[in-house]
């Protein structure tokens, strides 16, 4: 039975995890984790446009700051000087999860 991702993009909680990742809790509750270097990587601003290509440097890879822009929202400042400004609908679709994007060798099961 395929599993249906819940449209809802509306978040519970926002953090670090560890000097890598940010995690998002959606109120509905899936989890989310999206490794910094895919998330500066896909940067979807006017200058990044979504398609940074090649090796980032650290500073690029690296947050300063990570906070909720109202309910709709995520700021991102990253070391190097560059801001990312996510929709909660753009990071949602962005969950690379077993659940979001089901890989048939490695079946997700349910309890």
């Amino acid at each position: 039975m395929p599993i249906i991702k819940s449209k809802t993009s509306k978040i519970r909680g926002l953090n670090e995890v560890g000097r890598y990742a940010v995690g998002v809790q959606w109120i509905d509750g899936h989890d989310s984790i999206y490794p910094l270097a895919e998330l500066r990587r896909h940067c979807p601003c006017l200058e990044c446009n979504g398609a940074a290509d090649g090796e980032l440097p650290l500073d690029s890879r690296r947050l300063i700051q990570l906070s909720r822009v109202g309910e709709q929202g995520v700021f991102m400042q990253w070391a190097d000087g560059h801001e990312s400004l996510y929709t909660t609908h753009q990071l949602r679709e962005r969950c690379r999860c077993a659940y979001c994007i089901p890989e048939p060798e490695k079946p997700v099961t349910g309890g």
